[in-house]
């Protein structure tokens, strides 16, 4: 029997779950599954279901944003490989980045589909900065706070532009960070505007994009993009839109694939993970584990 973990947001996405629970315990159902559902109703409860309840099953699907998605996989961390089961998703928060690395439909009924489709559970490397996992990007500096810093009534209602607004509002508060860095094949010191450490073809709602052909999900290796600050406002809007372009090789911006790599700041740095909050760090490892999970990614990917 395909016992299956069904875990819901019910806020993510604008509440959108709601109108569709039936149309996914349908689909769930379909062939005598044995079905379990578990609602969330505050920050780390998807974890501790994960954790608690994964074990007994060969399934968790999980409904919500890329913070829900963090929460299971955060879960499964805590368990010994052997007893983590595959993740199903059906995307309905705001950005959906990993969703989108992973070719998953970001429409609902489409999602639902997908869950009984022929595919793969495919592996997926897990990142984990300091004692906290996640599951596509760690990030520090400029703008990386927004996701969650944006109210949650301003998501629901405004969705990505939330976003826009919550970042033009940082403006005028821009400040870097002296940094030194040491990775597999290297050391570097700057002052660093923001840097992103992913496992992801795309973060922040797909403003920054990597080429398809230089990332791998589950090959043991981060892409980390680090952005030195500029020396006027001219070169900054360089710097952006080289980011925008893919061009990862200009004056400013580093790109970097690694296993490993550690930050040490001159003071306290917030981070985020996921795009929520990451913690505050003077110093962190960020470490990668190499394909600890795996995903179910359905036919043609």
């Amino acid at each position: 029997m395909d016992n299956t973990l069904l875990i819901v947001n019910p806020v993510s996405g604008r509440g959108r779950v709601r109108t569709i629970l039936l149309d996914i315990l349908s689909a769930l159902c379909a062939g005598g599954r044995d079905v379990r559902v578990c609602i969330t109703e505050k920050r780390g409860d998807a974890s501790d279901f994960a954790e608690k309840l994964g074990p007994e099953v060969q399934r968790i699907v999980c409904t919500g944003g890329d913070g829900s998605l963090n929460e299971v996989i955060s879960g499964l961390m805590r368990l010994p490989p052997e007893c983590r089961p595959s993740i199903s998703y059906i995307p309905l928060g705001t950005t959906n980045d990993m969703a989108t690395s992973l070719s998953i439909p970001k429409k609902p009924e489409e999602a639902i589909g997908h869950l009984v489709e022929t595919g793969e559970h495919r592996p997926l490397d897990v990142g984990q900065l300091g004692q906290d996992y996640f599951g596509y990007v760690a990030a520090f500096g400029a703008f990386t706070d927004v996701p969650f810093t944006t109210p949650q009534a301003a998501k629901n209602t405004w969705g990505y532009l939330a976003y826009l607004m919550e970042a033009l509002g940082q403006l005028t508060e821009i400040t870097a960070h002296h940094c030194r860095v040491n990775y597999d094949d290297g050391y570097i010191e700057g002052d660093l505007l923001f840097g992103f450490v992913t496992n992801s073809l795309t973060v922040a709602g797909g403003i920054v994009k990597f080429d398809e052909d230089s990332v791998s999900l589950d090959d043991g290796l981060f892409e980390v993009l680090l952005i030195r600050k500029p020396r006027s406002l001219a070169e900054l809007n360089t710097t952006l839109g080289n980011i925008l372009k893919r061009n990862f090789s200009s004056e400013n911006v580093t790109l970097l694939h690694t296993s490993r790599i550690s930050f040490a700041f001159d003071g306290p740095v917030q981070w985020t993970r996921d795009g929520e909050d990451g913690g505050i760090y003077q110093s962190v490892d960020v470490v990668n584990h190499h394909q600890a999970v795996r995903i179910f990614v359905g036919g043609g990917v």
